[in-house]
């Protein structure tokens, strides 16, 4: 694990290694947006676009005002997608993670967004569409990730995921732990009024991109970040899956990362 002060530690492990705690956000998001301007520039200059798959959550917020902020990266050939979406607010509303993004985007004049539809009438025929879509962009080159404080990755909860899910994106129904994040992370106002359903994209899914890089702020992130990090790679904490990429980058402010820091030497 490499810490922000640039001082090695010894190495725990092969996905420790590829994690850095810092003490500050902004310091997390300048780090992970080095990682992502160079993914980005590398596709377009590789393959003339580049596409990236993005997470809508507060531990998201540091990498993209970092990542905003950057001159000269080529937006106009990346284009965007997201990873889940509530259904049944209404269009527009604040809380879609379609309209977190683009409002956290700021200034930048990417080539495409495709979101995903939480208003459409038939939500299985929305979440086969998007699955289409997914399948016409292949793998793609970024991927952004948080993780729940239950261990959810994207929506897709502990004891619900699987790993060899046939279907690359589906309805689900959202644990109370999950919902009541959204209140915490203050979202919602309470819990009677986040959604109990959503479209996610699946483990696998999510697992198709040649690099991601998984970002995890505050205290209440740590017992999740501890098992994802330390524990079995299971759906019983979803986001241990994302060991399973080779160039899987973590990145953790130092209260998230306190189960971690507690036994590194």
């Amino acid at each position: 694990m490499r810490y922000e002060s640039d001082i090695d530690r010894a190495d725990r492990g092969h996905e420790e290694s590829r994690a850095q705690v810092f003490a500050k956000e902004a310091s997390l998001g300048d780090a992970a947006a080095d990682v992502a301007a160079e993914a980005i520039a590398k596709a377009v200059e590789n393959r003339g676009r580049c596409t990236v798959m993005m997470a809508a959550a507060p531990s998201q917020a540091p990498l993209l005002a970092a990542l905003s902020r950057r001159v000269g990266l080529p937006w106009q050939q990346v284009e965007i997608y997201h990873m889940d979406e509530y259904l049944g607010l209404p269009p527009g509303a604040p809380q879609l993670f379609s309209e977190w993004l683009r409002a956290h985007l700021v200034g930048v004049d990417y080539r495409a967004f495709h979101a995903i539809d939480g208003s459409a009438s038939d939500a299985e025929a929305e979440a086969e569409r998007y699955a289409s879509a997914l399948e016409a962009a292949g793998t793609f080159d970024l991927t952004f990730l948080g993780v729940g404080v239950n261990g959810h990755l994207a929506f897709n909860e502990p004891g619900q995921a699987s790993l060899d899910d046939p279907e690359a994106v589906r309805v689900v129904d959202l644990e109370t732990l999950s919902r009541q994040q959204q209140v915490d992370e203050g979202l919602f106002a309470s819990l009677d009024v986040v959604p109990r359903q959503a479209i996610t994209v699946t483990v696998p899914a999510l697992l198709r991109t040649r690099q991601c890089l998984l970002s995890a702020l505050g205290e209440s992130k740590a017992p999740a970040v501890a098992r994802m990090m330390r524990g079995p790679i299971s759906m019983d904490c979803p986001a241990s899956a994302v060991r399973l990429v080779p160039d899987a980058r973590f990145f953790f402010t130092a209260d998230a990362a306190t189960g971690l820091l507690e036994t590194a030497t």
